[in-house]
């Protein structure tokens, strides 16, 4: 089989915590990422001449895609018998928090190494993917996981069943790396910290209302668009047991454990001119596909 196609799944952060600034200049986080049935389709395709070749619509130059650097970072470590055309077709905003870039270069470390048959060690993959980006690693995994760290230490968990989602792309590009740049480290200190036992706990056993999950990010977001704090009421107003902005925004989700309530809120929210997708938590990652 010469083609392969791979559904990137977004993901929404339940809890997003800040603990640390690090001396590498990254943050240390605990967070509770979650995979949902929204996805970017990615096509991998062998082709006779020995470049990479990427399609679709970006807004990055080709040296700075995701999907590119991945292909490159297995194509300099292993001899692949051709090369590689690969188009994906976006359904993931962009600078939304869902983590598209980086799911879409974990669909590409999954799908090279088995259209060409490639052997690679998990831990070797695992390090490439994070030198890709801190979100990349979690979507080569489970489709619910706890992660520390830069968002390179995960805990799979089992995925909960019975809940329901809406989420909203506010319509306008948040940045991750200014959003770090607003959390101040002297703001960290003193805080009340969940652990990796208490989210999960929290996660599996209680209500959705009690979770008393956090965003780091949440206060400084609503500073910088009120949007975000009027969907996140609306959800409440009309029936969400728990809603947060994703990641650094801007998508805003909410979570129901009542199907009437989430169609009732869909409907009060497309009234208000803001229009929210129904998706799933999902308990697996989606399986490649040969064509």
């Amino acid at each position: 089989m010469n083609t392969l196609k791979i559904l990137a799944p977004a993901k929404i952060n339940l809890h997003l915590q800040v603990t640390s600034k690090r001396n590498d200049g990254y943050h240390n986080l605990i967070s509770l990422f979650q995979m949902i049935s929204l996805y970017d389709e990615i096509y991998l395709e062998k082709i006779q001449s020995n470049e990479i070749i990427v399609e679709g619509n970006f807004d990055c130059a080709l040296q700075d895609n995701l999907i590119y650097r991945a292909a490159n970072w297995l194509s300099k470590r292993h001899s692949l018998d051709g090369g590689i055309l690969i188009n994906c077709g976006k359904n993931i905003p962009a600078g939304a928090g869902l983590g598209g870039g980086s799911s879409d270069a974990a669909a590409v470390l999954i799908g090279i190494p088995l259209l060409f048959k490639l052997k690679i060690d998990r831990n070797t993959l695992y390090s490439g993917a994070l030198d890709l980006g801190s979100d990349v690693p979690f979507f080569l995994g489970s489709a619910t996981a706890i992660a520390q760290g830069r968002g390179e230490n995960l805990i799979p968990i089992q995925t909960r069943n019975g809940l329901f989602l809406l989420i909203t792309d506010t319509g306008f590009h948040s940045s991750t790396k200014e959003a770090f740049k607003m959390i101040k480290p002297d703001s960290l200190t003193g805080k009340s910290m969940l652990d990796p036992v208490d989210i999960k706990q929290r996660y599996l056993n209680l209500n959705p209302s009690n979770w008393k999950f956090i965003n780091s990010f949440e206060d400084y977001l609503y500073v910088e668009n009120p949007l975000y704090e009027r969907i996140i009421k609306l959800f409440y107003k009309y029936g969400a047991e728990y809603s947060s902005i994703t990641g650094t925004g801007s998508s805003v989700f909410a979570v129901f454990s009542d199907i009437k309530k989430l169609n009732l809120a869909q409907k009060v929210l497309k009234n208000n001119n803001i229009i929210a997708h129904k998706v799933k938590m999902l308990a697996n990652r989606p399986k490649p596909v040969y064509n």
